[in-house]
Order: structure tokens, then C-alpha cells, then sequence
């Protein structure tokens, strides 16, 4: 076994060795951004439940929070094309740090809201401009470990907000004695780090970019075989992860009648999942190629996430959803090195704002429906659907390109 292991472990210190000056800046944000989305991935909902809100105003937060960086995320493919990578980056992060400061103090359900649009849009503009610009920092040869590294670094990071989100409310609890003002001071405080973000990406230095014509681009796109096929199957794989994990953390908190520590603990674990996955990605890809990668991490997830949902206790749905999380992040990956190669390069912004806007479409419509589903027929029937659905869009992105016999693009090497 370890014999078999030394090939591959010496290929990923070559190809890490081989990380640009640039690519390794872009490392370090995407690990500055892990911390803040550990702290809010974790402490958020919770934070609205200890407001008073429910499950049916998360689904509502989430869908308006997703529509609108659907919305968002064409403009800033233009926007990448026209003012460059770094600008877009750079906006994108400034108005993501806005809208989180807005969702972390406001109380009134309008202001949450309005938070959560601008959050989505500045997402959507940092989100976009990632899979270009990692691919504007490296060569082919790295490419796809640098795709499996930055997955995993920014989620390696995201363990620290784990950690301190889980363990901060409790310390403050012999200050102040309300819960949702301890979840504020600690969402506002481990979001902090993630503004030097701004100042990393000033420093970002990457090939331009700039002065294409956005809207050709746009026709170009969807002119495209490829790119149609991303956007069509985008909707299929963001349905069964967008119907069930806005309400993760609240599943947990109601049917194991659990706290902040034990869900950060689930957090934890599904992180260092997330890690091992993402680096297990290039060996995947390796074996299968990155078509088949795809496929076979999205469908090996589908059962794990059924037994989260039917688990009898916390840690047993812990660990189910941690060997999900791993399958997910085999695939996830490999999925954007093959977009990205399936496009020609004069369109992989724009072709990346497409397949945003499809994912974020299905994450609106399918969080909204999981919202109304937890509410009304409880996570069992959730937890299920969302499986039936993982599994359907694996078959569907198979087919979608095989079919287009796209597989000779699918293999690394």
C-alpha cells in the first residue's frame, strides 16, 4: 500500500512545487475566506433561530440570497471580462464583507434580507472570477492539483471558524446572557480576518484580461455545446445539496436536541472530509479521468447523505454526512478542471457565470422547497429526496457528455 502511495504522493510535491508566486497568493485569500465562511456556515442559522426565526424564513433567506447572485453572476462574468480579474475579485470580496456585516447586525426580517442579496452578489462576482483565475495562475501540468489544493485549503482553514464558532458562545456565556447577542459578537469577530482578503488580492498579480466584448462573449457561450451541457446539468447537481444543507445545522439542533459544540464538532469532521476529499481528487481523476470522477463521487454521496437523515443519534449523522461531504469533494474538483477544459479559454469567465447562474437558480428554488418541506413533512422525507435527486443528476452529467463524446477531455494526462 504505501509502495503504492509513493508515485502519487511524489507527483502532488511536484506539482505543488510548481505553484506560481501568484497561485500561492490566491492560497493564502481563499484560506483568509475559509475562516469567516467556518465562523458563518456554522453559527448563522442558529443565530436566526435564536431571533425567533424559523425554517420557512431560511428557506426564504437562502432562496433570495441565491436568486440574487444567480442574477448577479452574468454581470460579473462581463465584468471580469471587461475590467480584468483582479477588479473583479477585488469587488466581488468588498461587497461579500458588506452584506455579512449587514446579516450579522441587522434584526429586522427586510434588513436580513437585503443583507443576504448583497452577500449573494459579491459572492457571485469572487465565485466567478475563481475558476478563471486559477487557471490564469498555473499550467496544465499542476492544474488540477491546484484546483484539489485550493478546494482544500480554503476548507482546511474553515475548520479554525469551526472551532472558534462552536466554542466562543459558550466562554462568553458568563458575560452576556442572551444567546443571540453571544452568536453576534462571535460572527462578527471570526469574520473579521477574512477582510485582509482585500488587501491579498490588491497584491494579486495575473496576466490582463480585460477589453473583451461582454455580450459576444454571452452569445458565444451559449452558442456553445459545452458550455449549454454545464449550465442544463449545473441545475441537476446543485438540487440534492441545495435542498438539504441550508438546514444541516438545523436538523442537528432539532431532532438530537444538540448546541453549538456538538454541531461545530459536525462541522468539523465534514471540514476534515472536505480536505481529504479535495486532495484525494487528482488520484481520482488519475484513475478515472475526470468525466467518470465527477460521476462516481456525486452517486458514492447519495446513500451517506440518506443516512444522515436517518440516523438515530448525532455523532452516528455526523459521520454519515462527513462520508458524504468526502464523496462530494472527490467530484467537486474534477468538475471545475473539466469545465474549465471543455470551454475554449476566451470564454471561461463568462462560461463560469453561466454555470453559476444555474447552480444558483436550483439552489433558490430547491432551498426554498427544502424549507417548506422541513416544515411541513419533516428531514426524513427531506434527507431522502435530496438522495433520489444526487443521484439523478449523476446519471444526467453522464449522459449529457457522453453523449457529446467529450470524454477524450475528460482524462488528465
Amino acid at each position: 500500500m504505501i509502495a503504492r502511495l509513493r508515485a502519487p504522493l511524489s507527483e502532488y510535491r511536484e506539482a505543488v512545487g510548481r505553484f506560481s508566486p501568484a497561485a500561492r497568493r490566491l492560497l493564502a485569500i481563499l484560506a483568509a475566506l475559509g475562516i469567516g465562511y467556518g465562523v458563518f456556515s456554522t453559527l448563522f442559522t442558529l443565530y436566526l433561530a435564536a431571533l425567533g426565526f424559523d425554517e420557512r424564513f431560511v428557506g426564504e433567506l437562502v432562496a433570495v440570497g441565491t436568486v440574487t447572485g444567480a442574477l448577479a453572476s452574468v454581470p460579473a462574468g462581463a465584468a471580469f471580462d471587461r475590467y480584468g480579474a483582479r477588479a473583479a475579485f477585488l469587488g466581488g470580496l468588498a461587497l461579500t464583507g458588506l452584506g455579512i456585516a449587514i446579516e450579522c447586525l441587522a434584526v429586522d426580517r427586510f434588513a436580513l434580507l437585503a443583507g443576504a442579496a448583497i452577500a449573494a452578489v459579491g459572492v457571485a462576482g469572487a465565485m466567478v472570477a475563481q475558476p478563471p483565475l486559477l487557471t490564469a495562475v498555473s499550467s496544465e501540468r499542476e492544474r488540477t492539483h491546484l484546483y484539489g489544493v485550493a478546494a482544500a485549503i480554503g476548507v482546511s482553514a474553515s475548520v479554525v471558524g469551526n472551532l472558534y464558532a462552536g466554542v466562543l458562545p459558550e466562554l462568553l456565556e458568563r458575560w452576556i446572557a442572551e444567546t443571540a447577542l453571544r452568536y453576534r459578537v462571535t460572527l462578527l469577530t471570526g469574520c473579521a480576518p477574512a477582510l485582509l482578503t482585500l488587501w491579498l488580492a490588491r497584491e494579486l498579480a495575473v496576466a490582463p484580461m480585460a477589453g473583451r466584448d461582454p455580450r459576444g462573449l454571452f452569445w458565444a457561450c451559449l452558442a456553445h455545446p459545452a458550455v449549454r451541457r454545464l449550465v442544463l446539468t449545473g441545475v441537476a447537481l446543485a438540487s440534492g445539496g441545495g435542498l438539504v444543507l441550508p438546514f444541516v445545522n438545523l436538523f442537528f439542533l432539532e431532532t438530537f436536541a444538540v448546541g453549538s459544540r456538538e454541531i461545530a464538532f459536525v462541522r468539523v469532521g465534514a471540514t476534515l472530509a472536505t480536505v481529504a476529499g479535495a486532495l484525494a481528487a487528482p488520484l481520482l481523476a488519475a484513475r478515472a479521468g475526470l468525466l467518470h470522477g465527477v460521476v462516481l463521487g456525486r452517486s458514492a454521496s447519495a446513500p451517506w447523505l440518506l443516512l444522515t437523515g436517518l440516523a438515530p443519534t448525532w455523532w452516528s449523522a455526523g459521520g454519515a454526512y462527513a462520508v458524504r461531504t468526502f464523496c462530494v469533494y472527490c467530484s467537486d474538483p474534477l468538475h471545475t478542471d473539466f469545465s474549465m477544459r471543455v470551454v475554449p479559454p476566451g470564454l471561461r469567465a463568462t462560461a463560469s457565470s453561466l454555470t453559476f447562474l444555474s447552480w444558483n437558480v436550483s439552489l433558490a428554488v430547491t432551498g426554498w422547497i427544502g424549507g417548506e418541506l422541513a416544515a411541513r413533512v419533516g428531514y426524513p422525507a427531506l434527507f431522502s429526496l435530496g438522495t433520489v435527486l444526487t443521484l439523478a443528476a449523476a446519471a444526467c452529467f453522464w449522459f449529457a457528455f457522453r453523449a457529446a463524446q467529450l470524454q477524450g477531455s475528460s482524462r488528465t494526462g
